[in-house]
């Protein structure tokens, strides 16, 4: 059994937070796109998402050594909040029957687009480069 630590009142507040942000600015995308009949507010956020959540995690954290609940508030939060597989998946089902040719596009476009900005996160992440931890 794998052992967990303690889950802390700040961490779960940082997630609500983080959330709430990530929420109003998948909302905002979303609307000035016009999202509901294109997807494209969909995949800008997923894109971007992926990008900013490797360079968040392999970047800034390595960087940096953020505590717990900052990282909580800025991947799981507002990240996790921002981005959406859930409503790719509907704007896919929604759009599918009328405009299929462009909408398996849009759907391939934010799987291996995604994991290529993962990929370019990473890599970013490089450039920061770790801490070392002896200079503090």
């Amino acid at each position: 059994m794998q052992h967990r630590e303690k889950i802390h009142v700040s961490w779960l507040l940082a997630v609500f937070a983080g959330g709430f942000i990530g929420g109003i600015l998948r909302y905002v995308i979303s609307d000035v796109t016009h999202d509901g009949t294109t997807m494209m507010g969909t995949s800008i956020v997923n894109l971007i998402g992926s990008f900013l959540l490797a360079f968040t995690t392999y970047g800034l954290d390595m960087k940096f050594d953020l505590p717990e609940w900052l990282l909580l508030a800025l991947g799981t939060g507002v990240i996790g909040g921002f981005t959406t597989f859930s409503t790719l998946m509907l704007d896919f089902a929604t759009l599918a029957p009328r405009h299929a040719i462009y909408a398996t596009l849009l759907l391939m476009l934010n799987l291996l687009g995604g994991l290529l900005a993962a990929t370019a996160g990473f890599l970013a992440s490089k450039l920061v480069g770790r801490r070392d931890k002896k200079q503090w």
